[in-house]
């Protein structure tokens, strides 16, 4: 039985086909600039040089929003897309949260832990839905809203060394805010993933 899943959650494992046109997409040349500032931004945020480290953390939200609006434009969605994108949003996203929590002790260790767990579970959950459907999940509502408040409880967490006007713990209740939806996404990717795993069973 070949199960069709709505091509706004899956896309086949079977068609994955990567050109070299497809690395001169504008999309994917954000997706792979994107991924080239995570070197930076964990480096920037290791010698503490926050006004470096928020910029170089605003060209990777820009460049998020920019790959999809220009996929969407041009009609550049590519299989590479699919791929580069969320894997660039969670390594710029785990840099930041990594080298916050590590060097500096301001990002609760737990709540990075948490994160990390999220991520490999979502990455498990893929490889066997890839080898068991041969499909894997692609961004969901919920996955975009958790990667959007996480990058902005970064961004808090940047300001407040250079920003002691903030409200007291703003960043703290943005964390708290960006958990929900942590919790939200992964229950939402472990029904999508567990429904199309029970109809291909059948």
């Amino acid at each position: 039985m070949t199960l069709k899943a709505p091509i706004h959650q899956f896309t086949e494992t079977r068609s994955i086909q990567i050109t070299r046109r497809d690395f001169f997409y504008v999309s994917n040349i954000l997706s792979v600039s994107r991924l080239l500032t995570v070197p930076f931004i964990f480096f920037f945020i290791y010698r503490a040089q926050w006004v470096v480290a928020i910029a170089c953390g605003t060209v990777a939200v820009i460049t998020d929003l920019l790959d999809g609006f220009f996929a969407r434009r041009l009609k550049q969605h590519t299989e590479l897309g699919y791929i580069l994108d969320p894997v660039a949003d969670k390594l710029a996203l785990s840099a930041g949260i990594f080298a916050l929590a590590i060097f500096h002790s301001r990002f609760p260790v737990w709540a990075f832990l948490v994160i990390v767990i999220r991520d490999v579970l979502i990455v498990l959950g893929n490889v066997v839905l890839a080898y068991k459907a041969k499909m894997i999940t692609r961004s969901n509502f919920w996955g975009k809203c958790t990667s959007f408040f996480l990058s902005l409880v970064i961004l808090l967490y940047l300001l407040r060394p250079i920003m002691s006007r903030l409200p007291r713990n703003i960043e703290f209740y943005g964390l708290c805010l960006a958990l929900v939806f942590v919790f939200i996404s992964t229950l939402s990717y472990a029904h999508h993933m567990f429904r199309v795993l029970e109809a291909q069973s059948r």
